[in-house]
């Protein structure tokens, strides 16, 4: 009885402890979830709105990468990069103008030079303040990277936008110039390594698979590496023709495998290099074998001259432009017949001019080049080159350009002295 008793004493007790206590910590996980849930939509909310330009990312912050493919890991390690942070917003953008371009800004300042690839949405900005950008979605947002950047012209990777490559080269025309450095970033351009073995080399392609391999070139030698720049191998022409012998590498383009179904990545099984010999006279050769050997599709009845830039189109096996002092050369067909097209550029186009500069090709069926006297397009099997009409962008030099496949209506078109512009793409 007296068992019986004490059991209806504590009977209350317990069915009020099995009532507080889930409270209490259903109470606490609440709130710990309620404080994570503010979080994340504040941080959301500021990287999607639609009045923020330019992010000031305190000191040695990379900003944080687009959603996609992890690329694969480096041949070799690498310090620890910073750990990006959600920085404070900066002022709101200057009102859209209504002309075709217009002049680039991270307000309230002007943008110098834009440098970025084809396959990346990630793009960096010098700025006439001295100030280094970057953006993730073709320069709908901009962080601000760092000021008193030690470079002023780069590579940037594709595969993976946070390693850069800077080396101006050797000055090939005067044996007495000075040594040109070699440098390599793994931040994003916060930070640069000199490259104690790389010294007087110019970076001209890296695998867009691997953001640490790729070719570099000297005065006498195409150069590869595979970790990054600390290591080179000397990759002479090793076919009959052994053309590097002979001709100075200016210029190297990666095109998509033939047969791809899906030929919107290129790779280093379809290799094009230009070159020029001491004369001036040029050349093009094709690599199925990673630049092992080199086979001289150059047009046989007309070599071209003073080449500077090739391009190869991604979409289309065997298709491939080069500019030269004389105009623009253009295969359909991997090399066995060329076209030379320079109507419409008047005395742009001339033996020893310099006046073409750079060049690329949208998915409008146009061809677009830098000039001297601005920016001149074509259809891709036109014949005639026309200065592109527009209010905003006149006669200022255009000296390179950046199209990029997440973004193929918007042409960036550097000028050197008068800034950036945009300049935006019509479908015909």
């Amino acid at each position: 009885m007296r068992s019986l008793s004490r059991t209806f004493l504590l009977l209350p007790a317990l069915i009020l402890a099995l009532v507080l206590i889930p409270s209490v910590v259903l109470s606490a996980a609440g709130s710990a979830s309620g404080a994570s849930s503010v979080d994340t939509l504040t941080s959301i909310g500021a990287f999607d709105s639609q009045s923020i330009t330019a992010f000031q990312s305190p000191p040695g912050t990379v900003p944080p990468r687009p959603p996609g493919t992890v690329p694969p890991p480096p041949p070799r390690p690498v310090p620890p990069r910073p750990q990006p942070v959600v920085p404070a917003p900066a002022p709101a953008p200057a009102p859209a103008s209504s002309t075709a371009s217009d002049k680039a800004m991270i307000y309230p300042h002007e943008i110098e030079k834009v440098i970025g690839d084809r396959l990346s949405p990630t793009i960096y900005a010098f700025t006439d303040n001295g100030l280094l950008y970057r953006s993730n979605d073709n320069g709908r947002i901009w962080f601000l990277i760092r000021s008193k950047v030690e470079v002023d012209d780069f590579l940037m990777s594709s595969a993976d936008p946070d390693v850069l490559y800077s080396g101006a080269g050797a000055n090939c025309s005067d044996p007495a110039s000075s040594n040109e450095p070699f440098y390599q970033s793994i931040d994003g351009g916060y930070t640069w390594e000199e490259m104690p073995t790389a010294l007087n080399l110019r970076p001209l392609l890296i695998d867009p698979a691997d953001p640490y391999r790729l070719f570099a070139t000297d005065c006498n030698m195409l150069y590869l590496s595979s970790d990054g720049g600390m290591s080179w191998v000397q990759k002479p022409d090793n076919s009959a023709a052994q053309l590097w012998s002979n001709y100075q590498v200016v210029d190297m383009a990666a095109a998509a495998l033939v047969g791809d179904p899906t030929p919107e990545q290129p790779h280093w099984d379809q290799l094009y290099a230009i070159g020029v010999d001491a004369s001036g006279m040029g050349v093009i050769a094709f690599s199925g074998d990673e630049g092992e050997t080199w086979a001289n599709i150059t047009d046989l009845n007309r070599a071209p001259e003073a080449l500077r830039v090739v391009v190869a189109q991604l979409k289309q096996a065997g298709a491939v432009w080069m500019v030269s002092d004389a105009g623009v050369w253009a295969t359909a067909d991997f090399g066995i017949s060329w076209k030379l097209t320079s109507r419409g550029l008047g005395d742009l186009a001339s033996a020893g001019a310099s006046r073409l500069h750079d060049l690329t090709y949208a998915y409008n069926g146009k061809l677009y080049l830098a000039t001297d006297r601005g920016l001149y397009e074509k259809t891709i099997d036109g014949a005639i080159w026309e200065k592109t009409s527009d209010t905003s962008f006149g006669s200022e030099k255009a000296v390179s350009l950046l199209l990029t496949n997440s973004n193929p209506e918007v042409l960036w078109v550097n000028t050197g002295d008068e800034g950036v512009f945009v300049y935006r793409i019509e479908e015909d």
